[in-house]
């Protein structure tokens, strides 16, 4: 029987606290991602009982797992928005509701929410890039064209212009996440990768602006400096806005706004938000130099637990920043990938032993879906996680998998869902002409173990 979406965008607006305690929505692959004004006003026990697969928050931010039919609740609940005549939803605040004292946590939780709701809107971009770059490796590997092709050269500068104007387009999603004009946004990024300051930053040439030193850096294919300008550009957009004249708004706000913006962004915020990506980098590169081949077992052990706490979004940063500097992600990507393999099994090994007919089902279906269209929520949910044994078997199925990744160096040179057809994106030559072989040697690894592992620790009695 098909789902009615829009009696369940209605049920789960009237459950989040209605249309005033909405302040914007947006949706991942699997998750109905709502921040709300009031956490409060939710009555979770109620969502829970409607046709979803769960709820969890993270920070204010209400992500309601829906599933591979996630995109269909999505655009029923912004037309029942629409209906109110509210399209763009202004988050101000509830006056009513008393300040939050801010602790570490509730910070980093900001700082997440941030960045995924910055990022989600490009993984489509990001999906057909790697994509594209994965047919430009197939038709090159089977001799159909060569590089000199104009085919190949047209399909590759498309697929790295998603790469290259990165701050341009995130500049844009970053403004309308936190309330700043989108054209601002582009623009400052547009600037980071303007073709007169990359020549001038190549050339080693020392620039200043009012005085300030510009650090000289290369911002293409970045992700974080962009975002953390455009967060500070809006409160100075909005404070222009607040003290301007009405009459002179719309010429003194872009105005000042850019002219403040341009010393900060190039000789403050930019600078930082390049330190810490190089500095996350480092820091990842040192992990897995230090323990190798046990550093990637433990990440693809993990990354349940990661999609748990709805923090895989915020991972698409480092893959994109290792795949940009290295040309490949030996860990985040690889990592996603085989966990979604264990899990898969996993479900499969239940779905072989449970008695009851709606658990096989949902066991076979969800194997499925974690193998074929890369989404592991249902399966997580539905049964690894509920009946406890078939997660740890997935857990040491994905790491005996991972482990083998490590030895051979197995890693990712595009960003691709991580589904039966990322494998593309595993095409490697050179001294990665074996990273496709040992991709597939390392997922079989991890499904067999996770197989035997549930086939033995699961008991069906259970249920």
């Amino acid at each position: 029987m098909k789902k009615n979406y829009d009696a369940l965008a209605r049920q789960i607006l009237d459950q989040v606290g209605g249309h005033e305690n909405v302040g914007n929505v947006m949706h991942c692959y699997t998750r109905l991602r709502i921040n709300l004004k009031d956490r409060g006003l939710a009555n979770i026990e109620e969502l829970e009982k409607l046709d979803i697969i769960g709820t969890q928050f993270a920070g204010e931010q209400l992500q309601i797992i829906i599933g591979n039919e996630v995109n269909e609740v999505y655009n029923a609940f912004i037309n029942l928005m629409g209906m109110k005549k509210e399209k763009v939803i202004e988050e101000k605040p509830n006056r009513d509701i008393p300040r939050k004292q801010h602790t570490i946590r509730s910070v980093i939780v900001a700082m997440i929410d941030g960045i995924v709701g910055c990022m989600v809107p490009i993984l489509p971009m990001l999906i057909a890039s790697g994509i594209l770059k994965a047919i430009v490796l197939l038709i090159e590997k089977f001799g159909l064209a060569t590089a000199e092709s104009s085919t190949i050269i047209m399909l590759s500068f498309v697929a790295d212009s998603a790469f290259y104007f990165m701050p341009v387009i995130i500049g844009g999603f970053a403004a309308k996440k936190f309330g700043a004009n989108i054209a601002l946004g582009s623009m400052l990024g547009a600037a980071l990768i303007h073709p007169d300051f990359v020549s001038l930053v190549t050339e080693g040439t020392s620039l200043t602006i009012f005085g300030l030193p510009i650090y000289s850096a290369t911002y293409s294919s970045s992700v974080v400096p962009i975002i953390l300008s455009v967060w500070v550009m809006s409160y100075i957009e909005k404070f222009i806005s607040r003290y301007s004249p009405k009459s002179l708004r719309a010429l003194i706000e872009p105005v000042l706004t850019i002219i403040i913006m341009i010393p900060l962004t190039f000789s403050l915020l930019a600078p930082l938000g390049a330190m810490f990506s190089v500095g996350f980098a480092n820091a990842l590169t040192w992990f897995y130099g230090t323990f190798g081949m046990i550093a990637v077992a433990i990440f693809c052990a993990i990354i349940p637990w990661v999609v748990m706490l709805g923090m895989h979004v915020g991972t698409v940063p480092i893959s994109i920043s290792s795949i940009a500097a290295t040309g490949i992600d030996k860990i985040m990507m690889p990592a996603f990938l085989i966990s979604n393999f264990a899990q898969g099994a996993a479900c499969l090994a239940v779905g072989i032993k449970a008695k009851k007919a709606d658990l096989k089902s949902l066991a076979f279906s969800s194997a499925f879906s974690n193998v074929v269209p890369g989404i592991s929520e249902p399966g997580m949910y539905g049964v690894t996680l509920r009946y406890k044994t078939p997660m740890w078997g997935s857990m040491i199925g994905a790491a005996s998998g991972g482990l083998y990744f490590g030895i051979t160096g197995v890693g990712a040179f595009s960003f691709l869902p991580p589904n039966i057809f990322a494998l593309a994106g595993y095409v490697g030559s050179g001294e990665y002409s074996n990273n496709l072989l040992n991709t597939i040697i390392g997922i079989a690894i991890g499904m067999v173990v996770a197989f035997v592992a549930t086939m033995f620790m699961y008991k069906p009695k259970m249920n």
